[in-house]
């Protein structure tokens, strides 16, 4: 009985570490050179490597999407020994690449260029980003599976500067522990998501405000309550020093 359960433990171990070996050599995108941020409005360009191409299917289809506006495509195919076995050139907000294992293929290079594309869904956390690419593996009869997304966080000069305000407010407010700084702050993310940078700003600066009185406030009732003890003290030990000097004599 007891080996029968170690043969079904030991059967379960090897099919899940077969499992987890297949999705560790699964086809993958890795960016190669992909900038942190970009501008609204600005050229942008990023490079792409898909590799794992075979470890699931011997023959597919590589599908590319992009955010980018007036996006460009350059897809190449490299072999085992890094050479260039093929270049397509596409326009346009997707591009395909069929990938089989006759071809030899080893790895795909896929690089994008366009304009930044303008703030949408506005969002101060997490920061505003768009799909530079988004790869899917494609293959007849409908199987259809996410390879990788690859995100940037994207900015105006406008939102930028709300942001780096709003940042800065944050830090002093989470020290400081206002309500009344609290709730400016979240009235500037507020203002900021809805569009209105200029706000939002104002509204940060006042939160930074609120934050120097309330630390004002606090240093200045600490400075009474240091006063007050110190009367206290004083007092005491002046009633004590009346006392004893009031007190008869017991050597009369």
């Amino acid at each position: 009985m007891k080996s029968s359960k170690l043969v079904a433990a030991l059967v379960a171990v090897s099919l899940f570490g077969a499992l987890f070996a297949g999705s560790a050599t699964a086809v993958e995108s890795s960016p190669q050179d992909l900038p942190e941020e970009s501008e609204v409005g600005t050229d942008f360009e990023a490079t792409f490597e898909v590799t794992g191409l075979f470890d699931e299917f011997e023959r597919w289809t590589l599908v590319a999407n992009t955010e980018l506006e007036n996006a460009t495509w350059t897809i190449r195919r490299y072999n085992q020994a890094g050479d260039e076995l093929s270049r397509e050139d596409a326009d346009g907000p997707t591009a395909t690449e069929p990938v089989d294992i006759d071809d030899d293929t080893a790895r795909v290079e896929v690089r994008v260029t366009g304009t930044t594309p303008e703030l949408e869904a506005l969002s101060y956390e997490p920061p505003d980003r768009f799909v530079a690419a988004a790869f899917t593996l494609e293959r007849e009869g409908g199987t259809e599976r996410t390879i990788g997304s690859h995100e940037v966080h994207h900015y105006t000069e406008q939102s930028r500067e709300a942001r780096e305000a709003i940042d800065s407010a944050s830090e002093a407010v989470e020290e400081s522990g206002s309500d009344e700084a609290r709730s400016s702050l979240d009235s500037a993310i507020s203002a900021y998501e809805s569009g209105n940078f200029e706000n939002a700003i104002d509204l940060a600066e006042r939160a930074e405000g609120e934050v120097s009185q309330s630390r004002l406030i606090r240093n200045a009732l600490l400075g009474v309550g240091v006063v007050i003890v110190l009367a206290v003290l004083l007092g005491g030990g002046y009633w004590v020093y009346k006392s004893r000097q009031q007190a008869p004599s017991r050597l009369k």
